[in-house]
């Protein structure tokens, strides 16, 4: 039989439909709140990217440079987070609140741990590492202030990433939403006084996020540790315990490599793409901060199918899990193509918003790169679902799989190629097609042989075809 929980009424209401409630509204209910987060979310880097524009063409490349870097750095705490709730989630779904909370608690430390170690390496050295990455003379005299700050915040970030996490594979994204536009909108408050008023660059932008990230990780943190958290952190929970703490970072490692080579590949293309120039780097980037919005939108399906999942599997729900995967990803596909056709009706209404650069040589060169990236929108939201069915199953080496298949074999060899070709900065729209469309279809042939495979002969000791039900009548 199941546990007896402690849960509220709220609480056991939603855990109870994930579990048997009907999947088509559960999906839609526990992903609209991340939806609305992640509109307000493009909304605040539509504004945040419009006050850097205001600034210069040399500032906007550095910001688009150095956020590439800064996302391979928080890929390394969100990694751990993604680790840790998978845990969590099972141990949720199965009724298990005291070993949920003691990997709660040693996702907490072991993030706060190693994300601050590599924090202080790439400030140490983060001149080095800029030249390292091929960044261009202007994106490290304009934007070095900006990176030492965002280096700083990835610590605050990887915190944020645990509690969002663990919120999440409880279903209760209705907080995580309410904190993030909480933070999003101070930011947004920060960021506009810093430039408009008193007439900051990009370091100020970068301190008006890190005091953001900061209110929203002492928010958090409040939250973690709160009585009235179900599955609250107790001064146990945090005394380091070596089997547990290597558990959580085996199964994250391989999502930490993937999403840090991930974002590693971008920089690598950001260097690639120098040779264009920084008006070809500042145009890659505008074009991928148009695909942005709804492709933020349809990517947020992502993290329902992990943490409903994960619930199912914990609760020997195997058939149910591998349905959420395929509402998830019909809903993102029909959202995604919605938001792509709004937003290739809108485009040359929107490409002034995000730049102040009037030659129309610039404009025709974001709307061309912009042709062949906004099929990502629907091809890049297949990737990260599937990636997360597989986590769901904790089977996170997929994610390494599919994210260097994506960028090392899709994608920096094509633009090497293309460049050697003689291709002009078009060549960036190009890959990007190539690298995610490519990416997709080998993410779903993957999926579909371990589905058959599953079906056939079932996983760990869970059969396909058997229910909860069976398992709580024995």
């Amino acid at each position: 039989m199941v546990p007896n929980l402690s849960l509220s009424n709220k609480e056991q209401t939603r855990r109870n439909a994930i579990l048997n409630g009907n999947l088509w509204k559960v999906v839609l209910w526990i992903t609209t709140p991340l939806a609305i987060y992640a509109l307000f979310n493009y909304f605040y880097s539509f504004v945040d990217f419009l006050l850097v524009s205001l600034i210069g063409t040399d500032e906007v490349a550095s910001v688009f440079f150095i956020d590439d870097i800064k996302g391979a750095i928080s890929a390394i705490g969100g990694g751990l987070a993604i680790g840790g709730s998978v845990y969590v989630a099972r141990h949720y779904g199965a009724g298990d609140l005291e070993n949920a909370r003691k990997h709660a608690g040693q996702t907490f430390i072991l993030a706060l741990f190693i994300s601050g170690i590599i924090a202080i390496i790439t400030m140490l050295f983060a001149v080095p590492l800029l030249q390292l990455l091929n960044a261009p003379a202007e994106v490290i005299e304009k934007g070095l202030g900006y990176y030492l700050v965002q280096m700083g915040s990835t610590i605050l970030i990887a915190i944020n990433s645990v509690y969002m996490g663990i919120e999440r594979s409880k279903g209760n994204t209705s907080m995580v939403m309410k904190l993030n536009i909480v933070a999003m909108i101070l930011k947004l408050i920060l960021s506009a006084l810093f430039v408009l008023v008193l007439r900051g660059g990009t370091l100020e932008i970068a301190l008006a996020t890190l005091i953001a990230q900061g209110f929203l990780m002492v928010l958090g943190v409040i939250a973690l540790f709160s009585p009235k958290n179900s599955i609250a952190i107790r001064r146990k929970d945090l005394i380091p315990d070596a089997i547990i703490m290597r558990s959580i970072f085996l199964l994250a490692l391989p999502v930490i490599a993937g999403k840090f080579l991930f974002s590693l590949g971008r920089v690598i293309v950001n260097g690639l793409a120098a040779v264009y120039g920084t008006t070809a780097i500042a145009a890659f980037g505008l074009a991928s901060k148009l695909v942005g919005g709804p492709g933020s939108v349809a990517l947020i399906f992502e993290e329902t199918t992990a943490s409903i999942s994960s619930q199912n599997i914990g609760a020997k729900k195997i058939k149910r899990a591998f349905h959420t995967y395929g509402i998830a990803n019909l809903y993102s596909a029909m959202i995604g193509l919605i938001g792509m056709i709004l937003v290739v009706l809108f485009v040359d209404s929107m490409i002034p918003w995000f730049s102040t650069n009037s030659n129309p040589e610039f404009s025709t060169l974001v709307k061309a790169i912009f042709q062949f990236e906004k099929f990502s929108v629907v091809t890049g939201a297949t990737i990260g679902i599937v990636s997360a069915l597989f986590i769901g199953f904790k089977i996170t080496k997929m994610t390494l799989i599919l994210n260097v298949i994506r960028v090392y074999v899709f994608r920096i060899p094509f633009l090497l190629l293309f460049i050697s070709m003689g291709i002009g900065p078009i060549a960036l729209g190009y890959v990007m097609f190539i690298s995610n469309a490519g990416t997709a279809l080998v993410a779903l042939t993957l999926l579909y042989l371990f589905y058959r495979r599953v079906k056939s002969y079932g996983y760990l000791d869970m059969s396909y075809h058997i229910h909860l039900e069976h398992f709580e009548s024995k």
